[in-house]
């Protein structure tokens, strides 16, 4: 009998979901010899045998892998047979850089969410149900290659059961890692915060839906640490929550325990319920419903409502035993990093939880949870963080790099010289918990991908936390300028690296390589240069940091400029008293008092303060989230927003304040005014592009998170010739500024 060879490559999302147990399944069932293993590139298969039994593997392959693989590519190649007498898993190497891709943590499947509801099945209510299409990974990895004794599953020896459906080929459970049952895995166990007593198994999940349908607050220890759990139609203990948390105006996450129940709550189209149902499971930002019951102050001034199904069993149990939606927001106080051990958490958060659901399982590594909103009927993330980090990226390095990201939302990226990472949201690095959280993620992240960086990669503004400890290195160092990063992060995101593109880098701070604040430029970048040639005409930040949390400083310093018919105008809302108006108005004709900026987000801030009297800001981007909520889309018109002949080209921003300033006079509803200031952003963008109209358009940036104006931009350019690349799996706010970072340094290097 002739006996063929073959290897086959598949790439894409195909590492730590039970492919490799799933190709031996099929291997097997043909008595095909060979291996399996992961690589850099995917999983690579090499299987020999009769050419018959080939041709039927290759045409069952595709099909007999699980549900969430995803295969970008296929590559087939004969081989010689090397003469294999059966077929393996062969494991990853454990030294040198590490070659796999690290798994994401994985939402509760259908499967495991059928048993711990089923009568009489042994995993029944078993808040630690996984299989290798579900649970946790990346959380629970001590070292790599995934295998359950290197990860704190390890501590939980398989009892007979479990034994053999890990052995077993046939079972979905074969090498499932962090399987487990009542009888050999974690536990559970309930403490309210003024006792000594706990409660333990059913009792305890009983004790906490009891404290939380009584309005307490929950702490409960999931994947990636605690979270506050909290029933979200008690407009009372939300704001008891809010209150604890220091959290006044963010919107909060909502759990639902179905899609039947989300639906009640808010419309999600098609998209928005395929990423209701991923199996990363994210919060999903969906418009809620006018009829909904949720506790306002979840979603304050805001036309739409995170959503999320249960993530693991404990969810899922906790949510159906409730019986209505919760509030399931991250457990830490604003500013600090997320709470994740049993032995602090407590400490961290004792005056914010009535009681604590913990568990015994360890949280290596902590991590929030991702969120995203589908725009353009495009799935973008806004929060890259638990089921979608680590994220893989498709860049070739000649040596090492760690990119560090930026400030706000900070993240880093790296290449270990045989993979290319960008890695899950930490926070913003305004604290010093929040920065040792950093660091310690960053030693992290060196010792599980095994490498030390030949280079690092910082933002160019000098005050950032990243910027000045990256100085204090004895490694190598590249400033890249920020926006030029986020432009460089979208080219990826389309595989555009070997383009020169137009970037329209659209957000609310970024270090300018003037010295001043830029936020609102258009960009012709290749992936190692750029040319700044358009921007949003300058303006005066009064106050500086001031102006951010308080934007009528901003519309006062924009509306100065109008001249004299429309420069003192204010609105009545603000609650400010002549004196500082003119304090700033003062400030704002004075260069050298106030700091200049380009942003478009805080030309938002100026309109959303202008229209809706908007005098504070309580978090980044409110007042733009608030001015896109008002925004009554059935308004027709636009205000002028012309662009100059000038050598570096500028976006006007006068007579549109003065064409809204006249609206108001004449008794426009804010409604209409917040939708005309929308579409006159969109016609600004659109007409700037239009003049390098032989060049792709990259959108990217924070303002770009803005659903209305990008779904504007989009349509305004869909019968354009121009390609237009929108915002998608990478960031386009600050959390994926590390991406685009390592995007220029492998091309500066390898230049």
């Amino acid at each position: 009998m002739q006996i063929a060879a073959r290897r086959v490559l598949l790439s894409g999302g195909v590492q730590g979901l039970g492919v490799r147990p799933a190709i031996y399944r099929l291997a097997t069932r043909l008595n095909l010899c060979g291996t399996v293993r992961n690589t850099s590139l995917g999983v690579e298969i090499e299987v020999e045998g009769p050419e018959q039994a080939l041709d039927e593997f290759d045409c069952e392959l595709l099909s007999s892998l699980p549900r969430p693989a995803l295969v970008s590519k296929l590559k087939s190649e004969t081989l010689t047979p090397a003469g294999h007498r059966s077929f393996t898993i062969i494991k990853e190497p454990t030294t040198g850089a590490l070659i796999a891709r690290v798994p994401e943590d994985r939402g509760l499947c259908k499967e495991c969410a059928a048993e711990i509801f089923a009568m009489a099945d042994r995993r029944r209510a078993y808040p630690f149900t996984s299989c290798t299409q579900c649970g946790p990974r990346y959380s629970v990895i001590r070292v790599m290659p995934f295998e359950r004794n290197d990860t704190v599953m390890d501590q939980f020896p398989l009892c007979e059961d479990c034994r053999g459906e890990y052995e077993r080929p046939g079972d979905r459970r074969f090498h499932a890692q962090t399987t487990a049952c009542p009888a050999c895995g974690p536990h559970i166990e309930y403490r309210l915060s003024d006792l000594n007593t706990k409660q333990v198994g059913h009792a305890a999940l009983a004790a906490a839906v009891e404290q939380v349908q009584a309005g307490k607050i929950v702490a409960l220890k999931g994947l990636g640490g605690y979270q506050l759990v909290v029933d979200a139609l008690s407009e009372e203990a939300v704001g008891k929550l809010r209150y604890r948390k220091g959290r006044r105006g963010k919107p909060l996450a909502v759990m639902v325990s179905s899609v039947e129940m989300a639906l009640k709550l808010a419309h999600l189209d098609t998209a928005e319920l395929a990423a209701f149902h991923d199996a990363a499971a994210p919060i999903v930002l969906a418009r809620r419903r006018s009829d909904s019951k949720l506790a306002a102050s979840i979603h304050p001034d805001l036309k739409w409502v995170g959503l999320m199904r249960p993530t693991t069993p404990l969810h899922a149990l906790l949510a159906s035993a409730i019986g209505r939606p919760v509030v399931c927001t991250s457990a830490n106080r604003e500013g600090e990093p997320l709470a994740y051990q049993n032995d602090t958490a407590e400490k961290q958060l004792g005056s914010v939880a009535d009681g604590w659901l913990h568990h015994n399982r360890e949280i290596v590594r902590p991590i929030d949870d991702s969120v995203v909103r589908v725009i353009a009927g495009r799935r973008v993330t806004i929060r890259l963080a638990r089921g979608l980090a680590p994220l893989p990226l498709e860049i070739q390095t000649k040596v090492p790099i760690l990119a560090l990201g930026g400030f706000l939302k900070a993240a880093a990226a790296w290449s270990n010289g045989s993979q290319c990472v960008l890695g899950p949201h930490i926070g913003d690095q305004e604290s010093l918990p929040a920065r040792e959280r950093y660091l310690a993620h960053l030693k992290d992240w060196l010792s599980l991908y095994r490498f030390r960086p030949k280079l690092l990669v910082h933002d160019m503004h000098p005050e950032y936390f990243t910027t000045q400890w990256a100085l204090r290195q004895s490694v190598p160092r590249l400033a890249v300028q920020h926006h030029h990063a986020h432009i460089a992060a979208g080219m990826l995101e389309h595989g555009w690296l070997d383009r020169q593109v137009l970037g329209v880098a659209w957000d609310g701070t970024g270090y300018g390589t003037d010295g001043t604040i830029w936020g609102g430029e258009f960009l012709v970048s290749t992936s190692s240069e750029f040319e700044r040639v358009a921007r949003i005409r300058p303006f005066a930040l009064p106050g500086g940091e001031a102006a951010i949390r308080e934007p009528w400083r901003i519309a006062v310093s924009v509306c100065s400029h109008l001249g004299a018919s429309h420069s003192e105008t204010q609105n009545s809302d603000w609650n400010v008293n002549a004196k500082q108006m003119a304090q700033v108005r003062e400030i704002a004709a004075r260069s050298k008092l106030a700091s200049i900026t380009s942003s478009a987000g805080r030309l938002i801030d100026a309109a959303a303060a202008l229209i809706l009297g908007i005098a504070k800001s309580e978090f980044e981007g409110q007042a733009a989230m608030r001015l896109e909520a008002a925004a009554d889309q059935g308004a027709k018109g636009w205000y002028p927003f012309p662009v100059t002949e000038d050598e570096l080209s500028e976006l006007d921003w006068r007579p549109l304040f003065i064409g809204i300033i006249d609206d108001q006079r004449r008794g426009i509803d804010p409604g209409t005014l917040a939708m005309k200031f929308h579409r006159t952003l969109a016609h600004g963008i659109v007409n700037v592009c239009r003049r390098w109209n032989k060049l792709p358009v990259v959108l990217s940036g924070g303002v770009f998170q803005n659903k209305l104006l990008t779904e504007l931009v989009a349509e305004m350019m869909s019968h354009s010739t121009q390609s237009l690349g929108l915002p998608g799996t990478i960031p386009p706010n600050d959390g994926g500024l590390a991406a685009g970072q390592l995007v220029i340094a492998a091309a500066k290097v390898s230049s």
